[in-house]
């Protein structure tokens, strides 16, 4: 089963037709996710904010600790109790407030520029969003709606143990939605679960029942996984929260699973904190 077949494609300047529509609606009870054609976000933008991502995490580990919103290795959990193995520079709030022991500049201003792009496609994907799953429930608008967090994540593979299948294990994220770019046009293990395949509710439960579809990365688009707290404003009727998992490389498969991993989530109407 290929992504793209499973996965429609948005673009946010065009006028969705009723079979677009139709199948998004489908693919958002069967998979949580959909995808949205943004080459403003994954050309030269997204590329600047990669090249400098990886500058950053090859520093001593003593420069990046100083750093407003870094996370290290193994550090962040899945549902409270599984290490993911990755670090991670989150922007709570916008990048201006982390002028104090800020990444390097080249970092940060990368970063403004991505979030300014993203600022003027926020409105027309959540308009769009919310005529597809003909929403009477608001989508943005309210302090709590509109608070967003954006994360640099940086995977390694010759940092995981032998024992250790997945850079991230089956999970769902408690936004309304997190819009994730990546930074490699091959196949970097993402994949998200077939929920149809599956009874259970439960991430980890969905992740051990579930089948998945491996979603490569393509020009030009970026992925929408819808989060928990859609689901629970819409009802599940309409949408179910996307569960997915990141595979890292094995000796069987480490010639079409990037070696390393980077990627930039950004999370809509996430929980304040």
């Amino acid at each position: 089963m290929l992504a793209k077949d499973c996965l429609p494609l948005i673009d946010l300047t065009r006028k969705q037709t009723s079979s677009t529509i139709s199948s998004t609606q489908a693919a958002l009870r069967q998979f949580g996710a959909f995808r949205v054609v943004a080459p403003q976000l994954t050309r030269n933008l997204s590329q600047s904010v990669f090249q400098n991502a990886r500058e950053f995490f090859n520093l001593p580990i003593e420069v990046k600790e100083k750093t407003y919103g870094y996370s290290g290795f193994d550090t962040e959990l899945v549902r409270g109790k599984t290490a993911i193995p990755k670090e991670t520079v989150c922007y709570k709030k916008s990048v201006e407030n982390y002028h104090s022991h800020s990444p390097p500049s080249g970092f940060q201003s990368s970063v403004e520029e991505l979030q300014h792009e993203w600022a003027n496609m926020r409105s027309p994907l959540f308009d769009t969003l919310s005529t597809i799953l003909d929403s009477t429930e608001p989508l943005i608008g309210t302090p709590s709606l509109d608070y967003e967090s954006l994360g640099v994540n940086f995977y390694d593979s010759d940092r995981l143990g032998s024992d250790r299948v997945y850079f991230s294990p089956a999970h769902m994220d408690s936004s309304i939605v997190t819009i994730l770019i990546r930074a490699t046009e091959e196949r970097d293990g993402l994949e998200i679960a077939d929920l149809s395949t599956t009874d259970k509710i439960d991430s980890e439960g969905i992740g051990l029942t579930a089948s998945f579809i491996s979603v490569p990365a393509m020009p030009d688009e970026v992925i929408v996984l819808a989060g928990t707290r859609l689901r629970r404003l819409l009802g599940k009727s309409k949408v179910r929260a996307c569960v997915h998992r990141v595979r890292s490389p094995t000796q069987t498969s480490n010639k079409c699973i990037a070696h390393e991993r980077l990627s930039l989530a950004i999370f809509c109407g996430s929980p304040m904190k």
